[in-house]
């Protein structure tokens, strides 16, 4: 069980790092090269595109995760001071921050950004910036909790 458990949970921590990286490095990049509503209609049907499945295979990582953790003892209070434990609650502590940073990114200053483009405001470079911002600090999570949980499985083997 701990071995599927263990597949399962690198392969949908796989498909959102995969995916991330190709977003980032390849398909934003290519986007951008568009301009006016031609560039935000390809943003936005990226986007909605990835999300589904960007987001069930974050939400099966969390939970094969946690899940795994329960099989090794990591819920246990006892068990708080191996570094096995303090590497755990680290890595739990960035998939907490980037699952709220990728959700700000997503569902607050995405669509924030695309309606004030439309309405022309004043304030869409601003948001543009801060979407830039939780972005990059999203993508730098999505890079290092994988090596995190690198860190924590060699406490188990």
């Amino acid at each position: 069980m701990t071995t599927t458990l263990r597949i399962v949970h690198l392969l949908a921590a796989s498909v959102w790092l995969g995916g991330t990286v190709v977003l980032v490095l390849v398909g934003v990049p290519a986007i951008r090269a568009l301009e006016g509503e031609a560039r935000a209609t390809a943003l936005r049907k990226l986007g909605r595109r990835w999300r589904p499945l960007g987001w069930s295979a974050m939400g099966v990582a969390i939970l094969s995760g946690l899940w795994l953790t329960d099989r090794h003892g990591g819920f246990n209070h006892a068990a708080l001071h191996t570094g096995f434990d303090r590497w755990l609650i680290v890595k739990s502590a960035l998939v907490v921050l980037l699952c709220i940073g990728a959700l700000f990114h997503d569902y607050v200053l995405g669509p924030r950004l695309q309606r004030e483009m439309r309405e022309q405001a004043a304030s869409a470079p601003a948001t543009r910036r801060r979407l830039i911002l939780v972005g990059w600090f999203t993508f730098s999570l999505t890079l290092a909790v994988p090596i995190i949980g690198v860190i924590v499985l060699s406490y188990l083997t």
